[in-house]
């Protein structure tokens, strides 16, 4: 038995389940105890209020007590603020993730372009592992160049005693072909050929590309039903895919940033947030 602690009856529970998942922006701004709007640590000698050393996050002074717990340096864990991002932003650790989530989905209705009657797709669901589930969804919508419409209902047709396949869901939309560059989601659409009868003369169909900014991927993310998370492999609960797009970044407290970061006097604004950031 460990003497630093004192004896305790009471009974030690057991961890039956550990559940991984990210941080939703509303999640984010209610862990947080202020909302940085500035750079600068320090003002005439004392941390700033509201930057990045502010009193509330924490401290690294042994004369200054934290002014959430109101603990010294050495009680006080330190506690997170949040930065509101002008615009949304790629998270590097998601961008792979992004790709195969908005290829598997219509670029218009946000709804999975796989028809539930395909061979690949009754596949994929039956796979329990989410990691591979998704990458079996994008096998099968990989090559749909067209929304097609998603679900479908039965409905008995009055003039025959079959039921009739009904879409509800597809838009018919033109789907891009989708592709990384760095940072950048790039969307390749090609001109459709009309239809005639002298096809020798006709020119080669004219490719036209557009940068997907973050904010506009967001959009898409955000319209995709729960449903359809679960059938992604993504539980809605834990993991929605447009929690994947940064918007509110978590900033942490100064007792466990880096040593190297605690001399910020002699840097610059841009210096500071790559060093907090990176």
């Amino acid at each position: 038995m460990d003497m630093r602690f004192p004896y305790s009856p009471a009974e030690v529970a057991k961890v039956r389940m550990v559940q991984f998942g990210i941080l939703s922006p509303d999640e984010i701004r209610q862990m947080s105890v202020v909302q940085v709007e500035h750079s600068e640590t320090m003002e005439r000698g004392k941390p700033k209020v509201g930057g990045l050393s502010d009193p509330r996050l924490g401290t690294i002074d042994r004369k200054l007590k934290c002014e959430t717990c109101t603990a010294n340096m050495a009680e006080c864990p330190g506690h997170f603020g949040h930065l509101e991002l002008a615009k949304p932003m790629f998270h590097i650790g998601f961008l792979k993730t992004v790709l195969s989530i908005m290829r598997s989905v219509c670029f218009n209705c946000s709804k999975i372009l796989a028809d539930e009657e395909d061979h690949k797709f009754k596949q994929a669901l039956k796979i329990k592992n989410p990691k591979n589930r998704l990458k079996k969804i994008l096998d099968a919508c990989k090559n749909k160049t067209k929304c097609e419409g998603g679900d479908e209902l039965e409905v008995q047709d009055q003039d025959s005693e079959q039921p009739a396949k009904k879409s509800r869901g597809g838009c018919g939309a033109q789907q891009p072909k989708l592709t990384i560059e760095g940072m950048k989601m790039i969307a390749e659409y090609k001109a459709q050929r009309k239809k005639s009868d002298d096809q020798e003369q006709l020119p080669e169909p004219v490719e036209r590309k557009q940068t997907l900014t973050a904010e506009r991927v967001l959009s898409i993310l955000k319209r995709i039903s729960d449903e359809d998370c679960q059938l992604l492999g993504l539980n809605p609960k834990y993991a929605r895919p447009d929690w994947m797009i940064l918007q509110v970044l978590p900033i942490p407290p100064p007792p466990v940033r880096p040593s190297v970061m605690m001399d910020t006097s002699s840097r610059s604004e841009a210096s500071i947030f790559y060093c907090l950031f990176s």
